[in-house]
């Protein structure tokens, strides 16, 4: 009998989804009643993130019952206008967390609890961590219902599992959901960079091939790709990436590839499957992916090599990390073999061929002067602008740009892992009326938390791009958007504003009725405060809506409403 790769690989992937069986966390209760359909997977490659969980559609409704997937506990309850906007968090007793973002409202317990802590604080934005047990939870019990809330694009259930103890990201698809799924994933193109031994690109120095599939699987034209003798040199080499995407069942969405193999003359030289990734790595995705085709192109380049700045635990095997020496006038054989959990598989197959001629004599990217290392300290000092990165800022050598600070710091082009420190002096007050602003990208300017000390405002950014300061001294606008002059509201459930500041942005809003604080819902996507009108609230009141900006700026609305 002949043994096959596409075996071996379907023997793998039994035995994985046979491990997560044995380890008792199958089966789960799905946390939706309706058929599970993803729009986003795990690992899917995100901006300055990789997707931690699963998005699962609910039929661009709001309101579908969300059920705990195994007994446990409420163990986290948050509540924002941004990220995971409304989201529950429970633990089970074989060390898994489970948790159900975005939702439009909680049930039960948890939602006395939190809306208790939010008459307390007097606040919308409220995080809770409940004692142990204090509210447990059975399998199947509904918990909250399915939303819209924080930085979502459309009704959907963002769902993670997590381990309890280290707080990673675990792929649920290991853990026996059952997610439709005959698709093979879809190899579209491969790129091929010099690289020095760490895994460093040199620049203009890289090859891009279109991919296509025919009738007898993916291929690139000529089944070659011919590079030139200077991409070799004596220390590094070649490095592949390669722009693979996945989809699912009933839906065209692209998601993220589960796992690959790099071949070359029969020699696995480095693969990967995303099994879990800590929240603290992440951001290494920047490394992981070919940035600027993600940013600018859209185009989903995996590296199948790693750099030394590159902590993801998603790699399984990498000989010299995944670099291939490579000599001029010699070829090489290269096989590619993307899959999914579900035992789908795609290949591409083709040679490179590289030219006659002398190797590229730069043995590293940086001189040690001319450049800001990942393992370095960086410190501008300039009369009017100081700035200072710390050790792996960056994730791969960056050329100095030593011109006039801060109009510019750098291209925001290169991504960085870690903030940098922005300061820039100042003669206005310390009247906390500035700010720094870094626009990137020609997009609107964002402003940054801004702290003053002796002449200077301080801030951190996780972007290169302009910098400059800034001052807002205007108020928060306000706009009621269904609450007309007439004073009768029997036919509203809800009253609605329009808030916004163009500036600094909002950073707090209060409503009073007749001096008390009422609860009202901030959806920054909509510049949208809800306030859901109570059904014992009758009779004339004094409605008093404060709403003041990152700058303590602060704008007053009020009226007389009868309520009937």
């Amino acid at each position: 009998m002949k043994i096959t790769f596409s075996t071996v690989l379907l023997f793998l992937v039994s035995i994985v989804q046979g491990f997560a069986q044995s380890e008792g966390v199958k089966p789960y209760h799905p946390p939706l009643g309706i058929p599970l359909v993803l729009a986003s997977n795990f690992g899917e490659l995100r901006t300055n993130h990789f997707h931690m969980g699963l998005d699962f559609k609910t039929n661009l409704k709001t309101g579908y019952r969300l059920y705990s997937i195994e007994d446990g506990y409420v163990s986290r309850v948050k509540v924002s206008a941004y990220g995971y906007g409304k989201v529950v968090y429970i633990d089970h007793p074989n060390g898994i967390t489970s948790v159900y973002a975005h939702c439009s409202e909680f049930k039960g317990q948890i939602d006395s609890l939190i809306r208790k802590v939010q008459e307390q604080e007097q606040n919308y934005e409220v995080e809770i961590y409940p004692e142990k047990n204090s509210i447990p939870v059975k399998k199947g019990e509904v918990i909250a219902l399915s939303g819209n809330t924080g930085s979502s694009t459309a009704p959907h259930l963002h769902f993670e599992l997590r381990d309890t103890k280290t707080e990673h990201a675990l792929n649920p698809l290991l853990y026996g959901f059952d997610i439709a799924d005959n698709k093979a994933p879809e190899i579209r193109g491969v790129k091929i960079y010099s690289v020095d031994p760490d895994g460093y690109r040199f620049e203009n120095r890289e090859i891009t091939k279109t991919v296509v599939k025919g009738k007898y699987g993916y291929y690139i034209g000529a089944d070659a790709v011919n590079i030139s003798s200077d991409f070799s040199n004596k220390l590094g080499g070649i490095g592949f990436a390669f722009d693979v995407i996945d989809r699912f069942d009933g839906a065209m969405n692209q998601c993220g590839v589960y796992g690959s193999y790099l071949i070359v003359d029969k020699d696995t030289i480095f693969s990967q499957a995303i099994k879990r990734i800590p929240f603290e790595s992440t951001r290494y995705i920047n490394s992981h992916m070919d940035y600027n085709a993600f940013h600018v192109l859209r185009k989903h380049f995996h590296k199948s090599f790693r750099t030394t700045e590159n902590d993801l635990p998603i790699y399984q095997s990498e000989k010299n990390k995944g670099i291939l020496y490579v000599e001029p006038g010699k070829s090489y054989q290269v096989k590619y073999i993307a899959y999914d959990l579900k035992g789908n598989q795609s290949e591409l197959n083709f040679t490179v061929f590289v030219g006659e001629g002398p190797m590229n004599y730069q043995e590293h990217i940086s001189d040690g002067k001319n450049y800001i290392e990942p393992g370095a300290q960086y410190r501008y000092a300039g009369s009017n602008c100081i700035v200072e990165m710390g050790i792996g800022t960056v994730y791969e050598p960056v050329l100095k740009d030593e011109k006039p600070m801060c109009g510019e710091i750098l291209d925001d082009k290169f991504p960085i892992q870690r903030a940098i420190t922005v300061k820039m002096k100042t003669d206005y007050p310390n009247d906390g009326k500035s700010y720094i602003e870094v626009r990137s990208s020609g997009v609107n300017g964002k402003a940054l938390e801004t702290a003053y000390q002796d002449g200077w405002l301080i801030a951190e950014s996780k972007s290169f791009g302009s910098y400059a300061i800034k001052r807002d001294e205007d108020e928060p606008r306000i706009l009621p958007v269904n609450i007309l002059n007439k004073t009768n509201f029997a036919s509203k459930s809800t009253l609605v504003w329009n808030i916004s500041d163009p500036k600094s942005g909002i950073e707090d809003y209060d409503l009073f009725i007749d001096g008390k604080w009422y609860l009202v819902e901030y959806e920054y996507k909509g510049n949208l405060l809800t306030f859901t009108i109570p059904s014992e609230l009758k009779g004339i009141k004094q409605l008093q809506l404060k709403v003041k900006d990152a700058c303590g700026n602060t704008a007053i609305w009020e009226k007389e409403v009868e309520f009937l």
